[in-house]
């Protein structure tokens, strides 16, 4: 994808896009109730989005049968600026959304999959590009307070004689949770001002602040659910919990017409974050005598995973429009750069104090990645196209490993120890494209990604190793009508294939994703949006996924096989209602999740969920009163599900010896009502009543 595509709903584009590629403007199902920009990603097929690690934690996110982690097999993009964070120690590729607040995004434009030569590091499972913008301009105040003691401040500015992409904003968020060990407070400030648009130049600054401190509760024993020793919605460690905080500056600029433009994102960061966990309780740190009684008694197995990094680099792309043999030819080619030098490291923590006893790892790294791509759209006739591309990405690691011994059978030596190593990796994609109909293309792609390896994980000298993935995907995408003239209907259905020859799977014991065997994946993803005349907007999202690991032909755990999704909004004037001169307008919108049993170790199943959101609001003169209602239902669900070996017992209860399911209980009904005040409308309106009742005094 280039830096500028358009992603507007229905707009069809002279490009051959796969058929899992979904481009997607919110529109009027902005209204239903989402917590975060993460859950926005379910508005495409076979995605679910978790978060078991408390509200300033990274969502865990499942595309298409993967179980990208926080991030790790997904690359993750805000106008044109990667954000997937390399080395981090909770997973390669952590990538923490919550600096960019809901209201701000315009578009998003997902790809399942990885067949576009733009494509880079982590984009496994597929790539999700957010771009922000604020449609309706002017000042607003919104205040959104309800259930857990919840409150939430917005600031937003658009000027109105400026274009969607010029705003500012600022939040201020604070909640006691639904749960014991479930606070979180947050700040964030952001802005975007387009410098200029000529339409052969353009030019624009980004600025992101953000700070975050929130509790965890971790994982609750199904077991001692059931016999009552503990509740559903309670915690065994009220250590774990995290702060966060980042600083982002960008620039992005555009030369040239659109038939020949040069386009380049420049960019710049600064992020920490601490984070504590604690998966299995009292057992990996227990010394037994050979009559199975404990030596000593257990320091607990709390993680602390400590990450600070700066980040900076570039992307960039030409874009040459050719018209040969009456048909549009493209060509383009573009670079990625990117540094990251920082560190990062994992303690284990001693229960109740959590003061740090030993180190998993700590190290320093710089990891600086040149990547560049050529690609070429060709269309021979109006029924057939060919867009074919290759990517090369080159890594170069240094890593500084601070937790070597010291001392070793050649007598002392220092605890530092530094290693190097380089890799290169050639990603070929390509996507036929057959006009079927007019408005109905048939599609078959290929691509081959590759997710880099973290700089703990190298040895010195060495060849730095990749996964790989291979993406095969053939689908349908059909068009009807025109979006705000009538129905505007647009479908797509793709089958997906996917090869990984090095594989993630969650590991308790350190509280993350780890490399594993080959695995395989079947996807089958179908998405269908309906609008007439913007009143209606409907969206229903169906996806398929089976993934299997080769070594043992089992289903992958925790990956859902099914996931459902479908919403629905209305909007516009009430009854001819008016307020002081101005229609009175409403809005509404329902979501609805179902989410069948998931595959969990030792050929266990989870339990399924169905979750419905409701959200709503009326405008009458400058002010907006909502409400918004999470899992309205109000079932008690299990978001995320987990089978493995734990104590949680006590320090010096001997452990037991086999897997027990463990959970995180989801969010249970939660209400919350809101008011937003169209500040700048109001005051000119009374300022210009002023003046008229002066001037007939």
């Amino acid at each position: 994808m280039t830096l500028d595509d358009a992603t507007v709903l229905g707009k069809r584009q002279q490009r051959s896009d796969a058929a899992s590629r979904f481009q997607i403007e919110l529109g009027a199902l902005q209204i239903i109730p989402r917590k975060d920009v993460t859950e926005q990603l379910m508005l495409a097929p076979g995605v679910l989005t978790i978060n078991h690690g408390g509200e300033g934690h990274a969502q865990e996110t499942y595309m298409r049968g993967f179980a990208a982690g926080e991030g790790q097999d997904i690359e993750f993009l805000v106008d044109g600026v990667p954000l997937n964070e390399v080395s981090n120690p909770h997973g390669h590729g952590y990538t923490d959304l919550y600096f960019i607040p809901p209201e701000f995004v315009r578009s998003l434009d997902i790809t399942e999959g990885v067949f576009e030569a733009s494509q880079g590091d982590f984009a496994f499972a597929g790539t999700a590009h957010y771009r922000l913008g604020v449609e309706e301009r002017g000042a607003r105040l919104s205040y959104r307070g309800g259930m857990w003691n919840t409150h939430r401040l917005v600031l937003m500015y658009a000027p109105p004689s400026e274009p969607a992409e010029t705003f500012a904003g600022f939040e201020l968020y604070r909640t006691d949770g639904y749960g014991q060990n479930r606070s979180a407070q947050r700040a964030l400030g952001l802005g975007r001002y387009l410098l200029r648009d000529t339409g052969t130049f353009r030019m624009a600054f980004s600025v992101y602040a953000y700070a975050a401190r929130f509790d965890q509760a971790g994982v609750i024993r199904q077991d001692d659910f059931l016999a009552g020793r503990i509740g559903f919605f309670e915690t065994y460690d009220p250590n774990q919990g995290g702060e966060s905080n980042r600083l982002l500056l960008s620039v992005d600029t555009a030369f040239g017409p659109r038939e020949q433009r040069f386009q380049m994102v420049v960019f710049a960061g600064y992020r920490t974050m601490r984070l504590r966990n604690n998966f299995t309780g009292w057992l990996n740190d227990l010394k037994i005598d050979p009559d199975g009684t404990p030596v000593t008694k257990q320091r607990g197995d709390g993680n602390e995973m400590r990450y600070g990094v700066l980040t900076a680099g570039s992307r960039g792309d030409y874009t040459l429009t050719l018209n040969i043999a009456k048909q549009q030819q493209i060509v383009s080619m573009g670079y990625a750069l990117r540094v990251d030098h920082g560190d990062s490291s994992i303690s284990r923590l001693r229960s109740v104090t959590a003061i740090p006893y030993r180190r998993i790892f700590d190290f320093g790294f710089t990891t600086l990645n040149i990547a560049g791509w050529m690609q070429g759209q060709l269309r021979f006739t109006t029924w057939f196209g060919l867009r074919a591309g290759v990517r090369i990405d080159t890594f170069g690691f240094g890593v500084l490993d601070r937790n070597q011994p010291t001392a070793d059978r050649e007598g002392r030596r220092l605890s530092d120890q530094s290693s190097q190593a380089f890799g290169f990796a050639i990603n070929p994609r390509a996507t036929l494209d057959f006009r079927l109909w007019p408005a109905l293309h048939l599609l078959i792609s290929y691509g081959q990604g590759t997710r880099s390896t973290e700089a703990a994980a190298l040895s010195d000298n060495e060849t730095a190793p990749f996964a790989r993935a291979q993406v095969a995907d053939i689908g349908l995408s059909y068009t009807y009508g025109r979006q705000g003239a009538g129905i505007f209907l647009k479908s797509q259905l793709s089958y997906v294939f996917s090869y990984v020859d090095k594989d993630l799977i969650f590991d308790e014991e350190v509280g993350r994703n780890v490399l594993t065997s080959a695995s395989m994946r079947h996807a089958v993803l179908l998405g269908v949006r309906m609008n007439y005349n913007r009143w209606l907007d409907a969206l229903v999202n169906v996806g398929w996924a089976h993934a299997t690991r080769l070594d043992t032909g089992e289903l992958f755990p925790y990956i859902p096989q099914w996931v459902v999704r479908a919403d629905i909004a209305v909007n516009g004037p009430l009854f001819g209602w008016k307020v002081g001169g101005r229609p009175v307008w409403g809005r509404v919108g329902l979501g609805f999740t179902f989410v069948p049993g998931r595959p969990l170790p030792y050929q266990e199943w989870g339990d399924p969920f169905y979750l419905l959101s409701l959200g709503g609001s009326m405008r009458f003169w400058h002010i907006e009163l909502g409400v918004e209602a999470r899992n309205l239902l109000g079932f008690q669900y299990r978001q995320a599900e987990f089978s493995y070996t734990s104590n949680f017992a006590g320090p010096t209860a001997i452990p037991p010896r086999l897997p027990e399911r463990h959970f995180a209980a989801g969010e249970p009904l939660t209400i919350m009502a809101n008011l937003t005040l169209h500040l700048e409308e109001m005051l000119v309106q009374l300022q210009t009543a002023t003046r008229e009742e002066k001037r007939k005094k």
